[in-house]
């Protein structure tokens, strides 16, 4: 049985309420509690134990979890940034390139990596996606940055210290994109062509906090 959706708008709340006192939101010691697993059915796990999808209890996102075996997931699949609904139709090609990084179970780029996912139903879904640079930004732990990655990786174990895709291109650019490193726990600008990580995420955020540019 999933979590209702009421659920993550009253946990998010809760949350709030404890972060009245601050403008800028809650603290980095939120990454510490804000965490469940979720078995291959979507099902919350108890307290300790590890699930191919983590839930975040402050945002109401589900996140992919990495493996370490060949396949959809696995942590060192590269993708190059491709959206073939973006624009074309002039002499410059928004869309990206696609097939261009290096993994294993799909096409390696994010359009078709998405496809592929959604096929299997993974953790029960079918409405995966590219996470937006804030929703990268909030699952990155800034005290981390020293010992990366820059993350909780008792629920994110595998991932890289390195640059993963947001679905955000760069309305200065034509060619490029936001990524977000897990290394120094920053967002930079890349071109679409680069290969890089990319770590999908479903639902829809009920808080998340604005990345500065």
């Amino acid at each position: 049985m999933h979590c209702p959706r009421r659920l993550f708008a009253c946990l998010a709340l809760l949350f709030l309420a404890t972060a009245c006192d601050s403008q800028s939101g809650p603290g980095p010691e939120i990454h510490d509690s804000k965490y469940v697993a979720l078995d291959a059915d979507g099902n919350q796990l108890t307290a300790g134990e590890s699930g191919p999808c983590v839930l975040d209890q402050f945002t109401g996102l589900i996140w992919e979890v990495k493996t370490d075996t060949p396949g959809l997931h696995d942590r060192s699949n590269t993708y190059t940034w491709f959206s073939p609904d973006e624009d074309a139709s002039g002499e410059l090609d928004y869309r990206g390139k696609p097939d261009g990084g290096s993994c294993t179970g799909s096409q390696c780029d994010t359009f078709a990596l998405v496809q592929a996912v959604n096929e299997t139903g993974y953790c029960g879904f079918n409405d995966w996606r590219v996470p937006s640079r804030d929703e990268l930004g909030s699952i990155s732990d800034p005290r981390k940055t020293r010992t990366p990655p820059s993350i909780n990786t008792k629920y994110f174990p595998l991932t890289q210290p390195g640059e993963y895709w947001s679905a955000n291109d760069y309305q200065f650019h034509w060619n490029t994109a936001w990524l977000w490193n897990f290394g120094n726990g920053l967002d930079r600008v890349e071109w679409k062509e680069s290969p890089r990580f990319v770590r999908l995420v479903r639902g829809e955020a009920v808080y998340l906090e604005r990345v500065e540019d």
